[in-house]
């Protein structure tokens, strides 16, 4: 890839939920080193905030760094200097006192507009604007191609961000569900689920909207067929019962009550 061919007036694009890839305009700009890769992973899961060059050699290099490590990071800060630079020459990385850091307020980030279609799904879905909310939680959940920084060597920094972003995709999985329930896309989301429970078998609010929906199609037995699923997987794995919710909605839905069927969202709670 020549860099003469990268358009000017594009701002840079980081995407890190999937494979690392770093595009302007239409032009992938993907550090093929390996190092040089990870070194630009560091800073984006930091991004707008200082990293000392102590910490980046250490999970560079995970084992004994070598001796020249010091002088071989400053040679692949420079190298994604020169990549990430702008068509007036300035760079994204500024050198501070205890290290580097890579400054992203200009360029356009899949994680942070996942984060802001999420929040914003959020607060509608609390609102009871339950289509819309449906919508943006799909939105941000479309910003993901797999794993974050899928193929990367691992590092403390990386898995705990990824770890984090891991846990608010699923809290974001579940709350879209809960949107999709409210408006009546039952029979949508059962196929969804099952396929969610088979990666996440302990995820309970799975099991409990799998019931709901479940219910909701005519299908009682098989809503309570999950209950006795659940229930053999956690005390399995975990030697407990299942937490209150999920009793809640096997008594609702063996009772028949719609009061505690509401209750326990397997149906929908009446509206005025």
């Amino acid at each position: 890839m020549s860099l003469s061919s990268v358009p000017a007036d594009q701002p840079l694009r980081y995407e890190l939920l999937g494979r690392l890839r770093i595009i302007r305009g239409r032009v992938d700009l993907t550090p093929e080193a390996p190092k040089l890769a990870k070194l630009l992973a560091l800073l984006l899961v930091r991004a707008g905030q200082a990293v000392p060059g102590e910490r980046l050699v250490a999970e560079l290099w995970e084992h004994e760094p070598p001796r020249c490590a010091h002088a071989s990071l400053r040679v692949y800060v420079s190298q994604l200097r020169k990549l990430l630079s702008g068509p007036r020459g300035g760079s994204p990385i500024v050198t501070t006192s205890p290290g580097y850091i890579l400054d992203v307020s200009g360029a356009m980030t899949d994680f942070q507009e996942f984060e802001a279609l999420y929040e914003h799904g959020r607060e509608r879905y609390f609102a009871a604007d339950f289509r819309q909310a449906c919508e943006l939680l799909r939105r941000a959940l479309n910003r993901w191609r797999g794993p974050v920084l899928e193929g990367l060597p691992g590092s403390l920094a990386i898995e705990s961000f990824a770890a984090v972003q891991e846990e608010k995709r699923l809290n974001c999985t579940e709350l879209g569900i809960d949107a999709a329930l409210a408006i009546g896309r039952h029979h949508e989301v059962i196929e969804e689920l099952k396929g969610l429970l088979v990666h996440h078998p302990l995820r309970e609010p799975f099991y409990r909207q799998l019931m709901a929906a479940l219910y909701r199609a005519g299908r009682q037995g098989d809503a309570l067929g999950v209950y006795h699923h659940a229930r053999r997987v956690i005390r399995e794995e975990l030697g407990v019962e299942p937490g209150p919710s999920l009793r809640l909605a096997q008594e609702a839905i063996l009772r028949a009550d719609p009061s505690r069927l509401q209750q326990a969202g397997v149906l929908p709670a009446a509206t005025p």
